[in-house]
């Protein structure tokens, strides 16, 4: 049986102009130049010289960015996960 909807998350990049993720996230800042947000345990920084957010639902958010300057992808580690 096919899957009607998208069910793992999910990065998609296309043309280095945007970015669709589904899955959990939190939503931190954003500006003209930037935005931040927290996506199934990353901390994920996007920097572009025009940052524009087209949809932000519950478990969607896309965005669009004119002259991608750089994604910056950290792990959050947890406290119980700490070796």
């Amino acid at each position: 049986m096919k899957k009607l909807f998208q069910a793992d998350p999910l990065i998609e990049i296309v043309n280095s102009s945007q970015l669709r993720l589904i899955g959990t996230y939190k939503f931190l800042e954003a500006s003209e130049r930037h935005c931040s947000f927290i996506y199934e345990d990353f901390l994920i920084l996007i920097k572009a010289n025009r940052v524009h957010i087209d949809v932000l639902k519950e478990v969607e958010f896309i965005i669009h960015v004119e002259n991608l300057l750089s994604i910056e992808m950290k792990r959050q580690v947890n406290d119980y996960e700490k070796i």
